[in-house]
Parts: C-alpha cells; structure tokens; sequence
C-alpha cells in the first residue's frame, strides 16, 4: 500500500512509514531534471530532522527480546553504516575547499552537517539500542570497525581517507576533485549505501523492526538523495567543461567500485537460505549496479564497465 506523505516530511513518526522506495524513486525523478545547486540547498533547508527528536525505547525493546545470534546478525550492517558516516564526515571538508565554484561549496557546507548528524544518530543506536558506548566517539568507532568486512573497510577508512588526503594536498587539482566525487558521492553514497539501505529497510519493515532506527534511516536515505544528485550533476558539469575527465571517472569506477560492490554480496550461507525461501540472493548488488548505469548515463558515460556483470536472476 501507498503512503501519501509530504516529500519534505520531517516527523520522525510519519517518516518511519515512507517505503524506502518512495525516496529512492525520488532520486531518479532527479537524474530528469537535474536540479541547480542552489536548488539542492534549498531542498536541504526543507528537510531537516533532529535526532534528538527520535525515540529509540520501542527498538530497545525489540532488541532486548532478541537471542544473541539474532543480535549478531543485524550488528554487522548497522557497523557499516554507523563507521561510513563518520568516514565521510571527516573526509569532505576537503572537498568543500577544492570545488570551483561558491555554488557548489554552499551546498557541500550542508552536506557535512548532514553527515555529522547522520553520525550522531548511529551513535545514539549503537549506545542506547546495541549497548555498544566506549565513552568517547572515536573510542566507540574503534570498536565498531572492527566488526565491519575488509571490503567496508578498504572503501570507507583506507580508499576515502587517501583521496581526501590528495585533494587537500592539493585543492587545485580538478583530477583529484572529479575523482574524489566519483568515489564519495557517486560509488560510496549512490551506488554501495543506496542499495544497502534499500535491502535493510525493506527488510526491517517487513518483519516490523526497529521502528525507530527505519525513522532516522528515511531521513538520512533521504539527506543522502541529495548528495548524490550533487555528485551527478558536479561530474556532468565537469565533463562538459573538460571531455579529458572521462578517463579520470572510468579510472575511479574501475579502480573502487568493485570492492564497493563486493560489500553487497551476500556469503555462502546467506545465498543458500534466500535460495530455500526463493529470494533472490544477488538483489542487492544488481540494484547497486543498475543504479550505477542510470547515473553514468546521465553524467555522459553511456560505456559498460567490466565489473558490471550481475548474477542472473534465480
């Protein structure tokens, strides 16, 4: 069933009921009509959320009736995505120094609040919810990255940091910029969370999980449309500007998305138990790579890359 609810919604007790759909069908009615970087602000200043404003006590109770290897299965996700915003957070002022234009660094300035509070939330669940809290944040994350795959990891801590390093070394290297925008927005943010998101939340409300945690999440799938829109048109423009840009975002592409990718795999085990319940065990992966494909097509890159090659459906 449709829920008929404002796109610009900021009740976390109506936005745990949008489908997870509804904000990603929002990003392809974008990738249309590609809106102004000015008009991505202001979007941002419609849909802001708090936080604090979020009631974790009906996920607390899902979570202390849990069996302790129901709990470690919803753990390692959730780990992901809480280290991935304090990566990203810590990751883009780099990029709001090095973009051309002051458009584009405005709308990066609300990008970093975003990712700051996306943080903060998954912190708020990892304490109040997991009971995972060492004290300080980064203390906390310490122990949080250890329970993420090498593949999350050489993504988000080692592919980002190195190209943010780059880009602040050097802000004026638009090669540096086109391919760190390739890498955050467009295989961390569009490609490996998006599809991520869309595979838990769907999850989640189907077995009527965690209430609160689907409400924060909608919010930040819906925060992340934006930076995600940001990121096409920042590499359309580019390559209108300078073709030569295309080879640094094939380079990107070929170089990072298959370990983001490989994030979305499901193991051995888990595809044996889809197969018996007759799911599909690649979906998220195929959705990621699908995505990926209606995103280059409107930045100018209509080519098909080696690593998209996703398992036939069951």
């Amino acid at each position: 069933m449709s829920i008929d609810i404002p796109a610009d919604n900021t009740d976390p007790a109506q936005l745990q009921d949008i489908p997870i759909e509804t904000v990603l069908q929002s990003i392809d009615q974008s990738l249309v009509h590609l809106p102004t970087y000015r008009e991505l602000y202001y979007r941002w200043e419609r849909q802001q959320w708090r936080t604090e404003d979020i009631d974790f006590i009906p996920d607390c109770i899902q979570w202390e009736d849990m069996l302790p290897e129901e709990q470690e299965r919803y753990i390692s996700p959730m780990a992901m995505f809480y280290q991935g915003e304090a990566c990203v957070t810590d990751a883009l002022s780099p990029f709001v120094r090095a973009v051309p234009d002051e458009e584009m660094r405005i709308f990066l300035t609300t990008q970093q609040v975003d990712e700051a509070r996306h943080t903060v939330f998954f912190n708020r669940f990892f304490s109040e919810v997991i009971g995972i809290d060492s004290g300080r944040l980064e203390d906390t994350l310490l122990v949080v990255r250890e329970l993420m795959n090498q593949a999350s990891r050489s993504i988000l801590v080692e592919a980002l940091s190195d190209v943010a390093e780059r880009i602040w070394r050097e802000p004026d290297n638009l090669a540096s910029l086109v391919e760190g925008v390739t890498l955050y927005h467009i295989i961390i943010e569009g490609t490996m969370a998006l599809a991520a998101q869309r595979t838990l939340m769907e999850q989640y409300r189907e077995e009527n999980l965690f209430p609160s945690l689907r409400a924060g999440m909608t919010a930040l799938t819906r925060d992340e449309s934006r930076h995600v829109i940001f990121g096409v048109r920042f590499l359309r423009d580019m390559l209108q500007q300078n073709p030569a840009f295309v080879s640094v975002v094939t380079a990107a592409l070929n170089r990072y998305a298959p370990a983001a990718i490989a994030t979305l795999m499901p193991t051995d085990k888990m595809i044996d138990f889809l197969l018996k319940q007759h799911d599909d065990p690649w979906k998220s992966p195929r959705y990621a790579q699908e995505s990926l494909r209606k995103k280059l097509k409107v930045i100018g890159l209509s080519m098909e890359l080696p690593f998209m090659s996703p398992p036939a459906a069951p």
